[in-house]
């Protein structure tokens, strides 16, 4: 029973230096993805991969954030069928993207947050929120690209981009 119990995610903090108020990222159960929360009263935030200790930064941290797609609409043109087997040869994942943005599909989405970690240290925090190929005129996108936009504006209002 105990098992698949779910577990207080305060308990991995100190009360005194973070206490949770809000939810950015609950990652699904037996997944890597980190869980990330906000304690607005300390101006806070951490991210939390299950089994380390958590890392916490202050709003003033976040220094940049963009939802960002795998899939280029804008497609390369091919000129000739030969052309086009050269690169698949050459390049199958590229033609594969290619070829997906031309039949209007997303290959994934994600949240990227330029995050300040030391004095002059930048570092990318990469927040996968689509992995799958989907069409971008499907329910579906547009219900990912929500989350993702809501996870964008969560972070412009914590370093202030909004």
């Amino acid at each position: 029973m105990g098992l698949f119990k779910k577990k207080n995610p305060q308990d991995a903090f100190d009360p005194d230096v973070f206490t949770i108020t809000d939810t950015i990222l609950d990652p699904p159960r037996f997944t890597f993805l980190p869980a990330i929360y906000q304690d607005a009263t300390r101006r806070k935030w951490a991210v939390h991969q299950r089994g380390a200790t958590p890392r916490i930064f202050d709003y003033a941290d976040v220094l940049q954030c963009e939802v960002v797609e795998a899939g280029n609409p804008e497609a390369e043109e091919v000129a000739s069928k030969q052309e086009f087997a050269q690169r698949i040869l050459a390049n199958p994942a590229k033609a594969a993207k290619i070829n997906a943005a031309k039949r209007n599909m997303c290959l994934g989405m994600g949240v990227i947050v330029a995050v300040q970690t030391g004095k002059d240290e930048v570092s990318n925090l990469e927040i996968p929120v689509m992995t799958d190929e989907v069409k971008r005129d499907s329910s579906l996108y547009k219900s990912y690209r929500n989350v993702a936009e809501k996870i964008k504006a969560e972070f412009d209002a914590m370093g202030g981009l909004a």
